[in-house]
């Protein structure tokens, strides 16, 4: 909450106090000297009841979660009103006033990166759609199986939107993409009470969120949801029940790693635009199909891109494994150099570790790493939607 608070300006602070049914305030400044501060925002914000402060909470830890590039590039891209979008001063800025003058936007926003990131880690799965259909899934019936599967009781909230994703080769995928809120399960929240300075506790039920995302075109569903073993079912309901069709999908194999690439010592290639400085190659695990025995090379410089693996293999003379036919690539670790930011002291810098088939340690990274890496990784031929 503070950090969206000192880069906002204090229009915005005023309108989200009033959000909260907040309805004098005048003048609310943050970031500026007292004298000229007619209204003191710590102040103000401790005088909230609980019931705005969770509220007032809410809408700055969301406010704050689109304000990364991923975030910006996605509200850049479905905003509507661009030119005043456009003109606020900051990423701050632009986050707010989409929240506030553009509230479906906002939420389009925050479902697409919800879906979008969560195939960046083992939390989907993809299905083909074995008859071709092109309706809008039905919604109503659709709700009416999910409160079914989930047991009857609980309240469902169903939306869909129609969306695009770019995809690698440079073109634009249309999706329809469904989102689910389930009432949680029931926790107890520990807090401290302001009134009597004593720890209590506090029924919550947090929501559950679901995604399918359903590309027409193709005929594959795409499933988002923590629980593993759910995917399945959730993807013969949505099918027989959203778009009528009784044969059930078959599961697509998960993306796979394709690390042979690496057997060849050609350029990784990026730009500064998209934010990386460097790129090397730091280590490969080579295995033989023959013995199954496995040979590993790292780079032993303090900094990978001061001699990459091939450089090792070369001064070692290994770099017969690069060229056997015997040998295949079965992990990899690539460093990667992020561009030093405005304000930051030194640059970020990251190792991506991949694993075949399909494992790596992309959701161990920061979100914009995971977004960039995961691109190039794609660009680079490593793996693929």
């Amino acid at each position: 909450m503070k950090r969206v608070l000192r880069h906002i300006s204090d229009s915005y602070c005023r309108e989200l106090l009033k959000l909260t049914s907040i309805s004098k305030v005048d003048r609310v400044i943050a970031h500026e000297p007292e004298f000229i501060t007619t209204i003191d925002l710590s102040e103000v914000v401790a005088s909230l009841n609980k019931r705005q402060r969770q509220m007032f909470n809410d809408f700055t830890r969301r406010i704050d979660h689109m304000t990364d590039d991923v975030g910006q590039e996605i509200l850049a891209r479905l905003v509507c009103d661009k030119t005043t979008y456009a003109v606020q001063s900051g990423p701050y800025n632009q986050s707010t006033w989409v929240f506030l003058h553009e509230q479906s936007v906002f939420e389009q926003a925050e479902s697409e990166r919800f879906a979008d990131e969560a195939r960046l880690t083992a939390k989907w799965d993809s299905f083909k759609v074995l008859s071709s259909v092109d309706q809008l899934p039905d919604l109503d019936q659709l709700k009416k199986y999910l409160v079914q599967h989930f047991g009857g009781d609980d309240e469902v909230l169903v939306e869909l939107f129609e969306r695009e994703r770019p995809c690698i080769d440079g073109t634009i995928e249309a999706l329809q993409q469904v989102m689910v809120y389930r009432e949680g399960l029931p926790s107890l929240l520990k807090e401290v009470s302001r009134e009597k300075k004593t720890l209590r506790e506090t029924m919550v039920k947090p929501a559950r969120e679901y995604a399918f995302l359903w590309n027409p075109k193709k005929g594959e569903l795409e499933v988002v949801t923590r629980r593993k073993q759910e995917r399945e079912q959730l993807a013969e309901l949505f099918t027989s029940n959203g778009l009528g069709i009784e044969q059930a999908p078959e599961k697509l194999e998960k993306r796979q790693l394709t690390l042979d690439v690496l057997k060849s010592e050609k350029p990784l290639p990026f730009n500064r635009e998209e934010g990386i400085e460097q790129v090397s190659v730091a280590a490969l695990k080579f295995r033989s199909t023959q013995t199954d025995a496995t040979y590993t090379v790292h780079s032993p410089a303090r900094k990978a891109h001061e001699m990459n693996v091939y450089q090792v293999m070369r001064e070692d003379q290994q770099d017969s494994l690069l060229h056997s036919e015997h040998y295949i690539v079965v992990e990899a670790s690539i460093a990667v150099k992020f561009r030093k930011k405005e304000g930051q002291s030194r640059a970020n810098s990251t190792t991506i570790h991949l694993k075949t088939p399909c494992s790596s340690n992309l959701q161990e990274l920061t979100e914009r790493e995971r977004y960039l890496s995961w691109n190039k990784l794609k660009e680079w031929g490593l793996t693929h939607d």
